[in-house]
C-alpha cells in the first residue's frame, strides 16, 4: 500500500510543497519515495512506496509509461494483474517490472478510462496525459483506498490523506459544520464532503478528469464507472453454497499473491474464519492474528485460537487494556483518523494491525461481508418488517406502531420494535444507520455554526439521495439497506476505520468478500436466501458450515470493539463533562446534552456512542481545527 499526492497549476508547482505533503504520509509507504514533474512544471506527483509485487527499485513511482506520455502515481493493488499482463503482451505491450503499477499504466495507455472495467483490485491513482494535457482521477468500486482533492487558488490538488492537503499554500482550515452534522448522526462523513469546506473525497467507483490546457485548470465533476447491480437470480441456496465457497476459495487465492509475507485478521467469527478456512483448504496455511481484552464479554481470543486449530492455521494473539487507549490516543489515533470518526473499533483494528506487521506486510480480512451478505441484526429487523407488511399491508403496521405509542411504556423492548413500523422505508433505513444522534435530537443541542447548519442541512439526504439509486420500492428493504451500506457504513466507516489503522502501521490490508467477482455474486442472491425474521447471512452461514466448528457458526454476533463503556466510567471518568466549558465542544452542543448523557451513562444506560462521538469530536477540534 502506499501514499500518494500531487497538484495542477496554471503555473509552476513548487515541487518541495508536493515533497511536504508526500513525506507527511510516509508511514503509508515506509519504502520509498518518488517525486515527478512535468516538463513545463505545471504537474507535479509524489508517491510513497510501501513495496508488496516486485520489491525493486524499478517498480519505484511516480513511474512513466516507455514512451514517455504518461505518468502514473498509484495506491493499491491489482489482483488481475497478471492476467492483464498476458493480454496487453498479446496486444504487443513490452515489460520493465513484474508490478502491477505498470500494467495499470499500459492498460490505461491501450484501453483508456474503459480499462477501468477490467480492473479488478483496490486503488486510488491518478494519470497525467501529456499529449491531451489531463489529470485522470480514479477510485476502486467499494472506496477501499482513499483519494481527497481540493482546488486552491485555481490549483488542483490531491492526496491520500487529508492531512497532506493541509500543507498546499493557502488551504483554508474552514470547518464544514453540515459535514459535522452527518459525523454526529452516522459516525462518519460520507463522501463527497469532508471535515473541510474546501475539500472533497472522490466518490468510490467514481473517476475525475482535471485538464490543463491553456493557461487555465479545468476540474470535472465525478463520474460513476460501476454500481453495485442488485438483481437476485432464483436459485436453490445450495447452488449459492457452492458459488459462495468456490468464489470465497478463488478470491482468496488471488488476494494472497504478494512478494512479501502474508497473513489473515482472525476473530473466530464467520467473515473472517471464512477467509482463513478458505485459505487452509487451498494450501495456504497463513499465519493469523488477533488480539482481545481481560473482559469476557469483549475477548474473541478464544474463539479465534479454537478455527486457528480447525483449519490449522498458525496463530498469534496479544492482549489490550485501558491503558493502552491513553497511551496512543492522542499522539496515534488523533495524527491518523484525521477526520472526526466514532467506531471506536479502531483501537482494537490498530494493535492488531500492529501485532500483524511484526511478522506479515499483507493482511487478508473479512470486512464487508456483513454489509454484502446481509450480516447485521438490523438485516433480521428489516426482513421481518418486509414479512410483516407483505401478509397484513402497511396501513395494519402502521396501527400498531400507533397503538404502541399510546399504550406501551417507553422503556419496553417491544414498544421500541413496535414504533419502527411508524417509520417510513428511507427514515427507518437512516435511523438504523444512525450510530449516535437523531437529526431532530442534534438540532435541539446544536449551538452556534453547527445550530446554523442545522438549519439548512439534514444528515439524512445523504440517505436520500443513494435511495434514489436503489428505491425501496424496486429492490426492497434488504436490498436497499445493503445498497447504502456499500455507500456509507462501508466507504465512511470500515474501510477508512482499517485503512488509516493499518497504514498506520504500514500494513496493507485485502478484504476478500469485496472482491469484484463477490460484489457481483452478493448482487444477485435474492434478499430471502441473506436474511430472515430470525437469522442474518444466511447463506454465507450455511455455505461454510461444512468448513467451520460451531463456534464460528452459531455464537451471537459480537462484533470488533472494545469495553469502552466501562472505561469511560472507570478509567477515562468523563472528563469531558467535568471540563465542558473550557473545551473546544463547547461551541457546538450545548452542556445540557453532555450533562445529562455523561448521568446517565454513570448509572448504567448505555451512551457509550453518543460520548465517544463528542469525546472523539472534541479531542480532534483541539488537534486540527
Amino acid at each position: 500500500m502506499c501514499g500518494i499526492v500531487g497538484a495542477v497549476g496554471a503555473l509552476r508547482v513548487d515541487q518541495t510543497v508536493v515533497e511536504r505533503m508526500r513525506d507527511r504520509l510516509t508511514h503509508r509507504g515506509p519504502d520509498a519515495a518518488g517525486i515527478w514533474s512535468s516538463p513545463d512544471g505545471r504537474v507535479c506527483l509524489g508517491h510513497r512506496r510501501l513495496a508488496i509485487v516486485d520489491l525493486s527499485r524499478d517498480a519505484d513511482q511516480p513511474f512513466v509509461s516507455q514512451d514517455g506520455r504518461y505518468a502514473v502515481t498509484y495506491n493499491g493493488e491489482l489482483y488481475n494483474f497478471r492476467a492483464l499482463r498476458h493480454e496487453l503482451e498479446r496486444l504487443g505491450s513490452r515489460f520493465r517490472t513484474q508490478s502491477d503499477t505498470e500494467v495499470l499504466l499500459e492498460a490505461y495507455r491501450h484501453w483508456g478510462v474503459a480499462s477501468l472495467d477490467r480492473l479488478n483490485g483496490m486503488f486510488a491513482f491518478a494519470i497525467w496525459d501529456e499529449a491531451r494535457r489531463e489529470l485522470v482521477c480514479a477510485r476502486d468500486r467499494a472506496g477501499e483506498k482513499p483519494f481527497h482533492y481540493a482546488v486552491v487558488d485555481g490549483a488542483f490538488v490531491f492526496a491520500s490523506e487529508l492531512k497532506s492537503l493541509l500543507l498546499w499554500p493557502g488551504f483554508e482550515r474552514r470547518l464544514d459544520h453540515a459535514a459535522l452534522g452527518e459525523f454526529l448522526t452516522f459516525g462518519a462523513i460520507p463522501d463527497p464532503r469532508t471535515v473541510w469546506t474546501g475539500a472533497s473525497k472522490l466518490p468510490a467507483a467514481s473517476i475525475l478528469a482535471v485538464g490543463a490546457r491553456g493557461d487555465g485548470v479545468r476540474v470535472g465533476e465525478p463520474a460513476s464507472y460501476w454500481d453495485l447491480a442488485l438483481e437476485p437470480e432464483d436459485l436453490d441456496l445450495a447452488d449459492w453454497e457452492e458459488r459462495l465457497r468456490t468464489a470465497v476459495v478463488d478470491s482468496a487465492r488471488e488476494m494472497s499473491y504478494a512478494d512479501v509475507p502474508v497473513g489473515t485478521f482472525l476473530s473466530g467469527g464467520l467473515d473472517s474464519s471464512s477467509v482463513t478456512a478458505a485459505l487452509a483448504r487451498d494450501s495456504l496455511p497463513v499465519e493469523s492474528f488477533t488480539i482481545g481484552f481481560d473482559d469476557p464479554d469483549f475477548d474473541e481470543r478464544p474463539y479465534a485460537e479454537a478455527v486457528a486449530r480447525h483449519v490449522r492455521a498458525p496463530h498469534r494473539s496479544r492482549t489490550v487494556d485501558a491503558a493502552d487507549v491513553e497511551a496512543v490516543f492522542r499522539d496515534t489515533i488523533l495524527w491518523h483518523y484525521d477526520e472526526p470518526f466514532n467506531d471506536y473499533s479502531y483501537l482494537p483494528t490498530y494493535y492488531v494491525a500492529r501485532e500483524a506487521r511484526r511478522f506479515v506486510t499483507v493482511a487478508l480480512t473479512g470486512d464487508g461481508a456483513d454489509e454484502m451478505f446481509g450480516g447485521y441484526g438490523k438485516y433480521r429487523l428489516l426482513a421481518r418488517r418486509a414479512a410483516v407488511e407483505q401478509l397484513i399491508g402497511r396501513p395494519a403496521t402502521q396501527l400498531a406502531a400507533v397503538g404502541a405509542r399510546t399504550v406501551l411504556p417507553r422503556t419496553t423492548t417491544l414498544r421500541g420494535r413496535l414504533l419502527r413500523y411508524e417509520q417510513s422505508a428511507s427514515a427507518m433505513l437512516g435511523s438504523l444507520l444512525t450510530t449516535a444522534f437523531e437529526p431532530a435530537d442534534l438540532r435541539v443541542a446544536a449551538r452556534g455554526e453547527l445550530a446554523d447548519a442545522l438549519e439548512h442541512h439534514d444528515p439524512f439526504a445523504v440517505v436520500e439521495r443513494h435511495l434514489r439509486a436503489a428505491p425501496v420500492a424496486d429492490v426492497g428493504l434488504v436490498n436497499a439497506m445493503r445498497y447504502l451500506d456499500l455507500k456509507m457504513t462501508l466507504g465512511a466507516g470500515i474501510l477508512t476505520k482499517v485503512d488509516r489503522a493499518s497504514m498506520a502501521v504500514s500494513l496493507e490490508t485485502r478484504p476478500v468478500f469485496l472482491h469484484r467477482s463477490l460484489l457481483d455474486l452478493a448482487g444477485r442472491i435474492p434478499p430471502r436466501l441473506l436474511a430472515s425474521g430470525s437469522e442474518a447471512k444466511k447463506v454465507l452461514r450455511s455455505a461454510f458450515r461444512p468448513w467451520l466448528p460451531a463456534v464460528a457458526l452459531d455464537r451471537p454476533k459480537q462484533g470488533f470493539a472494545m469495553p469502552l463503556g466501562q472505561w469511560l466510567r472507570d478509567e477515562v471518568a468523563l472528563r469531558l463533562d467535568r471540563r465542558f466549558d473550557e473545551r473546544p465542544i463547547s461551541q457546538l452542543v450545548a452542556p445540557e446534552l453532555v450533562h445529562r448523557l455523561a448521568a446517565e451513562h454513570a448509572s448504567g444506560l448505555d451512551r457509550t456512542s453518543k460520548l465517544h462521538s463528542l469525546l472523539f469530536l472534541d479531542q480532534w477540534l483541539e488537534r486540527w481545527a
